[in-house]
């Protein structure tokens, strides 16, 4: 069995991301994870869990993140985060 593509396109990108948080944050449960859903400020996801998405990110997706692109723009939603894993490959 082959590793999965390190470079997954957007939409697998974003699939990979909410399966994550729901996983870690709500119970396995993925409804309401749509890509315009504020994780950090609506409490889904909270500062520390905002380091476990970072080396989910980091690991799955073979990148580096700065702490400057740790940010509120980049992490409190699905398509935030992917716009910054598909900028960093």
């Amino acid at each position: 069995m082959s590793n999965p593509d390190p470079f997954p396109d957007r939409d697998r990108v974003i699939a990979e991301i909410r399966t994550f948080l729901a996983t870690w944050f709500r119970d396995g449960r993925e409804e309401g994870l749509d890509v315009d859903t504020p994780l950090v400020t609506s409490g889904i996801v909270d500062s520390a869990g905002v380091l476990d998405v970072v080396d989910f990110l980091e690991r799955r997706f073979a990148i580096k993140l700065s702490d400057a692109d740790v940010s509120l723009r980049n992490c409190n939603t699905l398509l935030g985060l992917s716009e910054l894993v598909c900028s960093r490959r």
